[in-house]
């Protein structure tokens, strides 16, 4: 089986947590993450580098290739996409560029107070922390999917991680 799995939500929220989780609880699977800050780490060389422009288009289309190829090439795996997606205009893109899987699941992580963000940001390596406003910013921002979104998902489901 071929799974493709959108992990969704703000800075900090545990993503990535959320997938090493995933990936320890289903040994049974090849879990490959891509993760949307690594690749752009390794394109431009720190958490705190951005593409010309702070086109993030050319990191989502390097993970986009990177998860095409590992489709074509694996009788059986299960990709993780850990970025934010914070609407549906980005899950539906990242889903459209993506055919070709068996399953495709959305998974939005939730806190019921998103400060914790902030608090968790700053527990993270300096590197990798972001700044607080943009935080709140997305936060502020996340927007659930709508039912045309829902549709293109064979799974969505809301983890409330607090």
């Amino acid at each position: 089986m071929k799974k493709l799995i959108f992990v969704s939500g703000p800075a900090a929220i545990g993503k990535s947590t959320f997938s090493a989780k995933y990936a320890r609880e289903h040994p049974d699977e090849e879990v490959v993450v891509i993760a949307a800050d690594e690749v752009r780490k390794e394109k431009y060389g720190g958490y705190d580098k951005f593409p010309p422009g702070m086109n993030m288009m050319i990191v989502y289309d390097e993970m986009i290739r990177r998860a095409a190829e590992l489709r074509d090439n694996k009788e059986s795996v299960t990709i993780i996409f850990d970025t934010t997606m914070l609407y549906d205009e980005r899950r539906l893109y990242f889903r459209r560029h993506l055919p070709g899987f068996d399953r495709y699941l959305l998974i939005l992580l939730k806190l019921h107070d998103y400060k914790v963000c902030l608090q968790r940001n700053h527990q993270r390596p300096k590197e990798k922390w972001v700044p607080d406003n943009v935080i709140l910013d997305m936060a502020a921002h996340y927007e659930d999917p709508s039912e045309e979104c829902k549709k293109h998902f064979d799974y969505v489901g809301e983890i409330y991680v607090d």
